[in-house]
């Protein structure tokens, strides 16, 4: 029978000691979660949105009910197009949150994105119950209104938006739009030029005084 070396024995005490110790399994995952949350973001942002999926679906194995990699799964995937996929991990950070608005306002991108309009609007406006003022969920809810054809509730919610963020071209312009559909060109012109004096070169504007 084979004797075991020193080294091999001290090698096997060691595994054994690994796998019997969860506070040292522990340390080990958070320090290995940590390189791939910095891994995934630093290709991100060199444009390699994979590799930093890869490494968020890693986390994931680790710990499934990760609120932050769920999220991020959520935005990579929303990045690469694949909206069902996008939407099924924000629902799943949401889950994992039950009391955050964060997952909520972006569910709505990858629901808009899939011309679910309706369900984007119950989305918007359950937020929007718990947090009146966030903006993304206001803008959204806008232009939610707006592509249905709700014109007079996409006007409202323009009109709300801008009331609290005057400075916003986007909601200056989403207006402009509303006031197009609803044949109400003077006020249209209005907006259109307001946001030419500010931004000249606007081809958005452009095109909304050319509609007109």
């Amino acid at each position: 029978m084979k004797h075991r070396t020193p080294i091999t024995a001290a090698f096997l005490a060691l595994a054994v000691m690994w796998l019997a110790s969860p506070e040292i399994r522990a340390e080990s995952d958070s320090e290995k979660i940590a390189v791939l949350f910095e891994s995934s973001f630093t290709y991100e942002a060199k444009g390699n949105i994979d590799h930093a999926l890869n490494d968020v679906l890693q986390i994931l194995r680790i710990d499934p009910k990760s609120y932050i990699a769920n999220y991020r799964a959520g935005w990579l995937y929303f990045l690469k197009g694949r909206y069902a996929d996008s939407l099924a991990f924000y629902k799943k950070s949401a889950q994992f949150s039950p009391k955050a608005i964060e997952a909520k306002v972006a569910m709505m991108q990858p629901l808009m994105a899939q011309s679910r309009w309706g369900e984007a609007e119950g989305v918007g406006k359950e937020v929007l119950s718990k947090a009146p003022g966030n903006y993304l969920a206001c803008s959204r809810l806008a232009f939610v209104y707006f592509s249905q054809g709700k014109y007079a509730e996409a006007e409202k919610q323009y009109k709300a938006t801008l009331e609290a963020f005057p400075s916003e071209i986007d909601m200056m312009l989403g207006l402009g739009w509303t006031y197009v559909k609803l044949g109400r060109k003077a006020e249209a012109r209005k907006m259109f030029e307001g946001v030419l004096t500010i931004r000249r070169q606007n081809l958005n504007a452009r095109a909304g005084l050319e509609a007109l």
